[in-house]
């Protein structure tokens, strides 16, 4: 073979001798096969190191996960299981808002009724249905959402009340929304010789001290369930004051204020603003526009106690169960 590269035999120039240490123009095998070996050793070494590294990075990787898995409540979960928990959040928040099969609903209780902010409905110990629990503050109050009682005309309203405060005037049921209430069931402590009295009085001019006032003559008791009742005949011109279905006091009234407005429940108008906030709760609430007698205003409060219909139906009610 000739005309290679450089005009030589092959493609480079011909060997001149060997290396350094070996024989002229013979390879050092014996280097060469070291050197080799070398070599070889060298890579096995960095294929196993990257083995090793791999693996344990597989390893931390799988141990990070088990952590991350078992961390419930770490942030690092928080991507990985963001919609999981979502979902478990809103089921719980549905399972909870809405009542077990054993757990009466008390939205009916409050329908036509708007509640002051610290105001709230519970079953409160020794009164079965529902009750609105009132701290005695003046944003603690209901207030119907539309009139339903003419007090030019006969009525009756009831409730059935605790009362937490050892003092001070404090209206259950009320009506009016102008200068004045035109009546107010409470309990009272304004009497100059009659002080903590339950009381139902009528205003009759839009004056102060231009009320009628049937008081009882025991005191207003605290921490007890107790059902007051007012009655108003305008044909015969009285007021009449019931506790726990008895009558107690009975007073000549010749008029009283005109009111077309809700009722108010846990509050009253006094001289254009809000006052005698009730402390404590209140509950089976009603009115009637007609006069009962002491026999229908019995009945009712037996039917209070035991948590039964009205025997006669009311013109409105709230916070009741039948």
């Amino acid at each position: 073979m000739s005309g290679g590269w450089n005009g030589h035999g092959g493609w480079g120039p011909p060997s001149t001798g060997g290396g350094p240490g070996t024989p002229g123009g013979q390879p050092d095998w014996a280097a060469m096969a070291v050197t080799h070996e070398r070599e070889a050793r060298r890579k096995r070494m960095l294929r196993v190191g990257a083995g090793v590294i791999g693996g344990l990075v597989v390893v931390a990787g799988v141990a990070v996960g088990v952590v991350l898995e078992s961390s419930g409540n770490g942030n690092a979960t928080a991507a990985a299981t963001t919609s999981a928990t979502s979902t478990a959040s809103s089921t719980a928040a549905s399972v909870a808002a809405s009542p077990s099969p054993s757990t009466p609903s008390y939205a009916a209780a409050t329908t036509g009724l708007v509640l002051g902010p610290s105001a709230h409905v519970n079953v409160e110990p020794g009164h079965a249905g529902p009750a609105l629990v009132l701290t005695g503050h003046s944003d603690s109050f209901a207030e119907a959402t539309k009139a339903t009682l003419d007090t030019t005309h006969s009525f009756t309203v009831s409730a059935v009340v605790r009362n937490d405060a050892a003092a001070h005037p404090k209206a259950v049921v009320s009506q009016g929304s102008g200068v004045f209430f035109s009546y107010y069931l409470g309990r009272d402590d304004s009497a100059p010789n009659a002080h903590d009295r339950w009381v139902f009085k009528v205003q009759t001019a839009a004056a102060p001290g231009k009320s009628v006032m049937a008081l009882s003559t025991s005191q207003a008791v605290t921490g007890v369930w107790t059902t007051l009742t007012g009655v108003y005949n305008a044909k015969a011109h009285t007021i009449a004051l019931y506790v726990d279905g008895v009558q107690v006091a009975t007073e000549h009234a010749p008029g009283m204020l005109a009111s077309h407005t809700p009722v108010e429940i846990g509050r009253a108008r006094y001289e254009s603003h809000w006052a005698d906030a009730w402390q404590g709760a209140i509950a089976d609430v009603r009115i009637w526009q007609r006069p009962f007698t002491a026999a229908q205003v019995a009945a009712q409060a037996q039917a209070d106690a035991a948590g039964t219909p009205a025997p006669l139906p009311a013109t409105a009610g709230w916070l009741t169960t039948a």
